[in-house]
Formats: C-alpha cells, sequence, structure tokens
C-alpha cells in the first residue's frame, strides 16, 4: 500500500506530541533544550541503537508516515535522511524519494554525534539548529551518561515562543523512544524553566527566566565535544531495573 507524503511544511503537525515541555533557554533569537539520563546500557551498545532510527524514531514525527526509511551514516557529511518507500506492483519495495533531516558534522563512535539540521516545520525556515548526543561511561557501575542537546537559532516565521515547547515536546519523545530498552536509571524528568542567556526580552507567552539559569562550563577543543551530558546526582552503581520492551506498543500521531 502506498503511502502519503506529509507535504506541509509550515505545519506544526510533525511537532505534535501529547509529551510535557520544558525548555533550557528561550529568546527572540533562538532556543535551546536538553532532555538526558543515565541508562544500563554500555556505550557501545546505546550506539548501536541510536544508529538505528528506524528502530526508535517515532513514525508521527516522519515526512512518509513510516520510520521504515530512516538512516544515520555516521560521518562527517553523512545523512541523517529519510527514504520514501513503497511497494510496487510486484511487492518490492522501492524507494519514491528522500529528505534530510540533519547533517552529522561531529562523529565520534560511543562518545558524540553532533548533527546540524532544521527538524520538521523549521526545515522550510531559515533558522537551523544542532544536536549534540553525547554519551559516557558512568564512573562506578554499569551505565552509561546519555544526553540530547538541541540550540535552535536564525529567523523564522514561527514565534519562538510556541516553536521552542513543540520542538523540546517532539525531542523528549524520541529520547525516551530511544531508552526505552536501554533500562533508564534516573534523568529527564526535571523541571527547567526557560533561561534567556544573553538577557534578551523573551515574547509574550514565554515562561520567564528561571534563577540562577543552566550550568555553565568552559568548553574547547575535542575533549569537551561531550560536555552537554546532564543527568540526576547519581554517580554511583546504577540500580537494577528491568529493560522496557515494549517499544512499538504506543505510536499514534
Amino acid at each position: 500500500m502506498n503511502k502519503t507524503i506529509i507535504m506541509g511544511a509550515t505545519s506544526l503537525a510533525l511537532f505534535a506530541a501529547p509529551a510535557r515541555a520544558e525548555v533550557k533557554t528561550l529568546t527572540e533569537q533562538g532556543f535551546s533544550v536538553l532532555h538526558a539520563a543515565d541508562v544500563l546500557a554500555k556505550p557501545e551498545d546505546v550506539w548501536k541503537r541510536l544508529l538505528a532510527p528506524k528502530d526508535w524514531w517515532n513514525p508521527a514525527h516522519s515526512w512518509s508516515g513510516s520510520a521504515e526509511g530512516f538512516y544515520i551514516d555516521p560521518q562527517a557529511g553523512g545523512c541523517f535522511c529519510e527514504l520514501f518507500q513503497e511497494k510496487d506492483k510486484g511487492g518490492k519495495i522501492v524507494t519514491k524519494g528522500s529528505v534530510e533531516h540533519m547533517r552529522v558534522i561531529f562523529s565520534q563512535p560511543e562518545k558524540v554525534l553532533r548533527m546540524r539540521g532544521s527538524l520538521g516545520p523549521m526545515q522550510s525556515e531559515a533558522a537551523t539548529g544542532t544536536l549534540t548526543i553525547a554519551m559516557e561511561p558512568l564512573k562506578a557501575g554499569a551505565g552509561t551518561r546519555l544526553s540530547f542537546s538541541y540550540v535552535v537559532g536564525g529567523y523564522m516565521r514561527f514565534k519562538m515562543a510556541d516553536i521552542a515547547p513543540a520542538a523540546d515536546a517532539m525531542l523528549r519523545d524520541q529520547f525516551d523512544r530511544l531508552v526505552k530498552p536501554l533500562g533508564k536509571v534516573v534523568g529527564n524528568d526535571t523541571e527547567e524553566t526557560p533561561d534567556s542567556g544573553t538577557g534578551a526580552d523573551v515574547k509574550p507567552g514565554a515562561k520567564a527566566p528561571a534563577k540562577g539559569g543552566a550550568k555553565k562550563a568552559a568548553q574547547s577543543g575535542p575533549a569537551a565535544a561531550a560536555a552537554p551530558v546532564e543527568a540526576g546526582k547519581k554517580t554511583g552503581k546504577p540500580e537494577k531495573v528491568e529493560a522496557d520492551d515494549t517499544e512499538g506498543a504506543d505510536q499514534s500521531e
């Protein structure tokens, strides 16, 4: 059966998600979001799952209505892309088009995957974002600290105060689906309020800056590439938790 390609590039539909949205920083020029958690899996297992987006990306946030055509080429210049696939008259799967979600700009296996691109409805705008996916082994015990950090800036016809929570909710959904079978221990459940960071005025409807703001640390060179990793304060051996094997049970749009 042929799949209908969603063409509403200026619609927020691809960002629609029931998840609670919590934005890290927000100004009229851009925003940033962060999701982090400690999981039981080793970095090599997290990396392997990350590179198979068809197994965890929610098809509700696709252009084709399916995640089967998703792939990531994990090298600089590589594509995080989606193929539009259909069955021909003989039942063979054929590709009828493609779309680039993001482009890899930094890849260090089992440590960092950084990609640049405008997700969902932002693709038709002049704004762009950088997504840093960082992972590091926990200091004690078997497990990995994993994070998604997405920073967006530039001109768009949407209001930042409207698009930021929608983008955050979408990424939270993808992050949760990624870690679901890995056995999440702690993290991704804090309630951060936006911090303007630059002191710029936030448009009406945006949350007020939180006192203290986000933690900032000096970063320089490749050694700091995994710095966006933030999770709970637990640093000891992870608790024993059962991996959630119910992935895919709920994929409603």
